[in-house]
């Protein structure tokens, strides 16, 4: 007569339960979650571990055709690793983004990504900022994020470059086309600080620094408007003050 082997008999079941969580449907887990108020989401499909959402919402930010891939071993580690990919790249109205994030599960506050690519419609990050003046601007931001370590709501390493792609403000006979600026993005002191250098169509060197809440804005720099520009806008920097001896307008907001 063959003894029962436990062993055997645990394993199975413990292989059951894997495949069980492995396969289960997405859309049966999260229909059943009591989501904040702020938080929507719809059109869910597949499972868990690969799935998709047609449209995720999060107070003002709307993030379309959502895919995300976990890795189960992770788990093991105390972290949540996924791959990420949002929303059409080249639909600059959008938001867009692609990359893998590292959530730990004792401390969902604390996350982590490296090569993460974000694309972001500037009005809506304008609409998201309070500014001191107000500023009609198109195009699109594009950040690609080659390290980033976010502790307790504190942003504790990050090394990120922007791009802002196809820059327009708008003036009195329509859209000013500006071109690219491009900037260095990085943490330190609990904010963020972003740095813009020339060359560029505004002759813009500046410092931007914000809270991680984008609160307690400040900014620091200077510009020479290129010749190239129409009139109004090397009209409209003379309310920012007086050029310098070599040209440059210094500004501090």
């Amino acid at each position: 007569m063959m003894r029962f082997n436990w062993r055997w008999a645990l394993g199975a079941i413990l292989l059951y339960i894997i495949l069980l969580v492995v396969s289960m449907p997405a859309a049966q887990v999260i229909n059943r979650l009591s989501l904040p108020a702020n938080i929507s989401i719809s059109g869910v499909s597949g499972t868990l571990w690969q799935g998709q959402a047609e449209r995720l919402q999060i107070n003002n930010i709307l993030i379309n055709d959502l895919s995300w891939d976990v890795s189960a071993w992770s788990l093991l580690t105390g972290q949540l690793a996924a791959d990420l990919n949002a929303g059409n790249m080249r639909d600059a109205s959008s938001i867009a983004f692609k990359g893998p994030v590292k959530v730990n599960l004792f401390n969902p506050e604390s996350f982590s990504t490296e090569d993460f690519l974000l694309y972001l419609p500037v009005a809506w990050v304008l609409a998201e900022v309070t500014l001191p003046i107000p500023v009609a601007a198109g195009g699109r931001f594009r950040v690609n994020v080659e390290e980033l370590d976010f502790d307790n709501t504190a942003c504790q390493t990050m090394m990120a470059y922007g791009d802002w792609l196809n820059a327009t403000v708008a003036g009195t006979q329509g859209p000013i086309e500006l071109g690219t600026f491009s900037a260095k993005i990085s943490c330190a002191q609990q904010q963020f600080v972003v740095d813009v250098a020339e060359p560029n169509a505004f002759g813009l060197t500046m410092q931007a620094k914000a809270q991680q809440d984008m609160s307690n804005l400040s900014v620091t720099g200077q510009f020479k408007p290129d010749p190239s520009l129409p009139q109004e806008v090397h009209d409209a920097a003379q309310f920012f003050g007086r050029p310098n001896a070599e040209g440059y307008i210094q500004f501090k907001l």
